[in-house]
């Protein structure tokens, strides 16, 4: 009888400690083991609402459901675009500190326009091609990638994936983890001599699948009834730059329009939902060769989809395509999601997704609607300012260059004529005011002394970077983008451009809705925060304490 009741005893705390343990090992660790970055680039926050009914449930619906969605996250600073936001994402600071003013700036040494990567001494590691000469050279500040390798002695794995060079390598950051990107040319991913001496096999495996030229077979038709986008104008309407200024209407046929274009790569498939598709299926395959989140220290994926850009900034923000891409999207982001739960597990794993900006009206379609909004003729400001500029201190090139609302005054001039750089400075801007789209023409000198008090201040301070801005800042009125710019490529301080989702999933992450400011310079302080660690040396953006409690 004792040994029965002695074995009954024992029984019971076995079972009890089987199910403690079980109850344990549902409950989250303290920090994740993996964490996903999605960053979309371009993606307007009312689009989400917009296509909310059209939207599949495993996608974007089930982070925003599932999840703690933050409806009121803005970029906080001026040009933003995927080079200045990415890398405001990854450091929490803004360009005025990481030094990224946006993808491409004016060099003054060099007299030539410079992309933010661009390193000539960096080597193409997959390829022969120019696309491979890429680096984080011209990133100020490190990255809360940077600081998961140095917290974890060089264990923890940061990988990050994009069409593009420019996101995939300043989501990155500078310590040699992996960031590959899309080569038109060859159709293979690569990467650069900053992150590695060869290609992994996994990844020559996967370019020697050949998937681009797979994609370049198919053919773009709506996914949906036409019916259902009846919130767009007519799909064969004349407000659409279109591909190559040819194709405007459903269906694309890539091969047609490569053979038409005289394209000879696979560039057109940056500015198809394909891109999105490849972006997907190399991400996913990182996941499982690289084994991230498989082990306790913390992995980091950045996944960057630059496709909905390329697509708004030839058809618009209200167009059929970008809707169609918009569905498409939410297709992979499912298929991501799915992999993730499936291989890591959801309370494993941290996910955020956010966007790099918005986008604003075609001015030809605001135009036939009769709203506010038009094209500034920057060219014939420029010439008009330069003539303004001879009359009162002679003949001369007084305007070196002008790059993305911004002016570079010749300082060489300047000097050799011993004027006041500053009194031109504000002679120019005070002249640039009168012109029909301009609201503000802001002078260099003022941010250098804090004097911008505009109601733009904080966000033309936080682009300013003495070496890389402009001399002057233009800032166009409501609706207004530069001439021959894209149809939605605009870097202005208002809601449509700097209004961006941002919604976290799994890992201790509740179903919440949260409604006070946020902006994309307070992800990086918050993965911070959850993984213990110290934020990038340059960040200033605020840890989000209500999204874990």
């Amino acid at each position: 009888m004792h040994i029965k009741l002695r074995f009954l005893l024992a029984l019971m705390v076995l079972s009890g400690s089987l199910a403690c343990y079980n109850s344990y090992a549902q409950i989250p660790a303290d920090r994740p083991a993996f964490i996903v970055g999605i960053v979309v680039d371009g993606m307007k926050y009312d689009w989400i609402e917009r296509y909310w009914n059209l939207f599949g449930e495993g996608g974007i619906k089930k982070l925003i459901k599932q999840g703690t969605n933050y409806t009121d996250t803005s970029v906080p600073f001026l040009l933003a675009d995927a080079g200045s936001s990415s890398a405001s994402i990854s450091t929490g600071a803004p360009p005025a500190i990481h030094g990224i003013v946006s993808e491409n700036w004016y060099n003054r040494l060099r007299r030539e326009q410079e992309n933010c990567t661009n390193d000539y001494l960096a080597r193409s590691i997959g390829g022969n091609s120019i696309n491979g000469k890429h680096s984080a050279n011209q990133l100020l500040a490190n990255t809360i990638g940077d600081q998961i390798i140095l917290s974890s002695d060089y264990k923890g794995k940061v990988v990050s994936v994009s069409f593009r060079a420019e996101p995939a390598i300043l989501l990155e950051g500078h310590i040699p983890g992996s960031a590959y990107w899309f080569d038109t040319p060859s159709g293979n991913w690569i990467t650069s001599s900053q992150y590695a001496n060869t290609l992994p096999e996994w990844v020559n495996n996967f370019n020697a699948r050949n998937s681009a030229a797979h994609y370049m077979t198919r053919d773009w038709d709506l996914l949906l009834a036409d019916n259902l986008y009846s919130g767009c104008p007519p799909d064969d309407n004349d407000l659409e730059t279109g591909y190559y200024n040819q194709f405007k209407t459903f269906p694309y046929k890539l091969s047609r329009i490569r053979r038409e274009s005289l394209g000879q790569d696979n560039e057109i498939l940056g500015m198809m939902p394909f891109g999105n598709t490849l972006t997907t299926d190399f991400a996913i395959t990182a996941l499982l060769e690289e084994g991230l989140g498989k082990d306790q220290t913390t992995d980091l994926l950045w996944v960057s989809y630059t496709a909905i850009n390329q697509i708004t900034k030839l058809f618009g923000p209200d167009s059929r395509e970008v809707a169609d891409a918009l569905l498409r999207l939410d297709m992979d982001i499912q298929r991501l999601l799915y992999q993730i739960e499936e291989t890591i597990g959801k309370d494993k794993t941290l996910i955020f997704l956010t966007s790099t900006h918005g986008s604003s009206m075609d001015p030809d379609y605001s135009r036939a609607l009769n709203l506010p909004g038009r094209f500034f003729r920057y060219r014939n400001a420029v010439a008009l300012l330069n003539s303004y500029l001879s009359v009162i201190y002679g003949e001369g090139n007084w305007i070196e260059y002008y790059v993305n609302h911004q002016i570079y005054l010749n300082e060489t001039l300047i000097d050799q004529k011993n004027l006041s750089f500053t009194i031109i400075q504000d002679q120019a801007s005070r002249f640039l005011t009168h012109f029909d789209g301009v609201a503000r023409a802001i002078p260099a000198d003022r941010l250098l002394t804090g004097e911008v008090t505009s109601p733009w201040g904080d966000l033309v301070q936080n682009s300013y970077s003495p070496d890389r801005t402009g001399d002057i800042f233009l800032i166009l009125q409501p609706g207004w983008i530069e001439e021959e710019n894209t149809d939605s490529d605009s870097r202005s301080p208002y809601s449509y451009d700097t209004h961006v989702p941002l919604t976290w999933y799994g890992w201790k992450v509740s179903k919440q809705t949260i409604n006070r400011p946020v902006t994309l310079l307070d992800i990086a302080p918050t993965l911070s925060h959850v993984l213990n660690i110290s934020s990038p040396a340059g960040a200033t953006g605020k840890i989000l304490y209500d999204l874990v409690k």
